[in-house]
C-alpha cells in the first residue's frame, strides 16, 4: 500500500467528524500540490480556503511523513522568501501502457515523472475482439518479468490507446468492444489497481499542455501523426474531451468521395490518404511496381513501418520525400478547415511523423497558405513537438494521478 493509499484509508477509518475532516483536507492538499506542482503555504491557504494555522499543521504532518518536501524558495514580497512545497518522489507509481496499432510500450514512472523501471516496447496487434484482452494482460506480465517489477510497487495503471474511448465508464467502442466490454474494470480486477484509460491523442494533448509546446497557451490543436491521424483540442487551457470522450476523430472525416475503404467502415476518410497506414500501403504497392527507393533494401516488405519511410526520407530518398509531401499536403488541407473553425494560436505536430521535420511541416504550411484565410493563419504558429520518448508517458502519469484523486474524493465525499 502506498503512502497516498494510507492517507485515504485514514479518511475511511476516521471515528469522528474532526479527524475525518483533517484527513480529508490532507488528501485535498496533496491533490492541490500535484495539480500546481509547487506551492507556498500562502498559496495553499488561498487555493484551499483554510486558515494559516490549519494549513501549517497539515503541511507539518505531511512533511513529517515524507509525503511532501520543501523544494525551493518562492518570490518575496518583503522579508524572507517563502518555502515552496512539492509532493515527494515515489508517493504514487504509475505503470504507463501505451498501446499503438501494432506495438505496446510500457514504462513505470512516479508522480514527479521519475523513471523507476526503464521503458520497453513489444510487438502487439490491437484487436477488436473482447476475448483478445488477455493478450494485453500477458504482455504486461511479461514486462513485469523482464524488468523484475513486483506488483506491490505499482499504485495504478495508466492506459492510452486509439479508438472511441468513453472516459466516463472505461469502454472502447473501437477495440476490445464486444457488448460494451469495460477494459478498465477488467484490468482493475486482474491487477487490483486503479486503472485510468484515455484516448492516445488526448493523452498527447495532456502531455503537450503540461510539459510541451502547448505550455502557457490557451487554444491549441495537437495533431497526432502515427499509424492513424488524431486531433487533441485544447480550449481555454483545458483538453476538450467532448460529451463522452469522442472528440477529435479527425482521421475519420470523409475527405474523398467514394474513396478507399477505411477500417471504420466508411469510404474516403482522411486516414486513407494521410496516415501511417496510407504511407506504408502506398510504399508497398509502389515498390512492387519497381519504383526506385532505398526502401527496397528492407529484407521483408511486410515489416515496413512509417519510421522506415521517414528514415530514408531524412537520408535524401526522393521517393520517400515525395510520399511524405503528398501526405503533408492532404493533412494540411484538413488542418486548414480546423483552423478556420477553431482559430487556435498554435498547431502542434506530434507522433512519429514529427521526426520528419521540415519534410512534413513545409507541405503542411503550403496547404495552409492555400486554404486558410490570411488573418487567421498568420496568428497561428505551426510547431513540432519537442517531447522526448517518455513525453507521452508523462501526460499519462498526470491523467492517471488526477483520475485517482478525483475518483477517490468523489467516493469519500459521497460517504460523508
Amino acid at each position: 500500500m502506498s503512502l497516498l493509499e494510507d492517507l485515504l484509508e485514514e479518511v475511511r477509518a476516521a471515528k469522528t467528524t474532526i479527524t475525518r475532516k483533517s484527513a480529508l483536507n490532507k488528501v485535498k492538499l496533496m491533490r492541490t500540490l500535484f495539480d500546481k506542482e509547487m506551492l507556498t503555504l500562502g498559496d495553499l491557504v488561498q487555493d484551499m480556503g483554510l486558515s494559516f494555522p490549519t494549513m501549517n499543521s497539515l503541511v507539518l504532518d505531511l512533511h513529517q511523513r515524507k509525503m511532501l518536501v520543501p523544494k525551493d524558495k518562492g518570490e518575496s514580497i518583503g522579508g524572507r522568501k517563502p518555502v515552496l512545497y512539492q509532493i515527494n518522489d515515489g508517493i504514487f507509481n504509475v505503470l504507463c501502457v501505451e498501446i499503438e496499432r501494432f506495438a505496446v510500450r510500457m514504462v513505470v514512472m512516479d508522480n514527479n515523472n521519475n523513471v523507476l523501471f526503464e521503458p520497453k516496447s513489444y510487438p502487439f496487434e490491437i484487436s477488436t475482439q473482447e476475448s483478445d484482452i488477455e493478450d494485453l494482460v500477458q504482455v504486461i506480465l511479461q514486462y513485469f518479468e523482464d524488468r523484475h517489477i513486483e506488483e506491490q510497487n505499482i499504485s495504478a495503471i495508466g492506459l492510452s490507446m486509439p479508438g472511441l474511448i468513453n472516459f466516463k465508464i472505461g469502454t472502447n467502442q473501437t477495440f476490445y468492444s464486444n457488448n460494451s466490454f469495460n477494459i478498465s474494470d477488467y484490468l482493475k480486477q486482474k491487477f487490483g489497481k486503479h486503472v485510468a484509460m484515455v484516448n492516445d491523442v488526448k493523452g498527447a494533448a495532456i502531455s503537450e499542455l503540461a510539459y510541451g509546446a502547448a505550455q502557457d497557451k490557451e487554444n491549441v490543436l495537437v495533431i497526432l501523426m502515427d499509424w492513424g491521424i488524431g486531433l487533441g483540442i485544447i480550449i481555454d487551457g483545458k483538453v476538450y474531451m467532448g460529451n463522452e470522450g469522442f472528440s477529435g476523430e479527425m482521421g475519420h472525416m470523409v475527405f474523398v468521395d467514394e474513396g478507399e475503404l477505411c477500417y471504420c467502415g466508411k469510404r474516403g476518410c482522411l486516414e486513407t490518404i494521410a496516415s501511417g497506414v496510407y504511407l506504408v500501403n502506398q510504399a508497398r504497392a509502389d515498390i512492387e511496381k519497381g519504383v526506385p527507393t532505398l526502401l527496397k533494401n528492407l529484407k521483408n516488405l511486410a515489416d515496413l513501418q512509417p519510421q522506415h519511410i521517414i528514415q530514408v526520407a531524412n537520408q535524401g530518398d526522393q521517393y520517400a520525400i515525395d510520399l511524405i509531401a503528398s501526405l503533408g499536403n492532404n493533412l494540411g488541407k484538413a488542418i486548414s478547415l480546423l483552423i478556420q473553425i477553431l482559430n487556435p494560436e498554435a498547431v502542434v505536430l506530434s507522433g512519429k511523423f514529427a521526426k520528419a521535420g521540415s519534410l512534413i511541416t513545409i507541405p503542411i504550411q503550403q496547404s495552409l497558405n492555400k486554404y486558410t484565410m490570411n488573418a487567421i493563419r498568420q496568428k497561428c504558429e505551426i510547431q513540432l513537438s519537442s517531447l522526448d520518448d517518455n513525453g507521452y508517458a508523462q501526460g499519462l502519469v498526470r491523467y492517471t494521478v488526477e483520475d485517482y484523486f478525483k475518483n477517490n474524493l468523489v467516493t469519500l465525499n459521497m460517504n460523508n
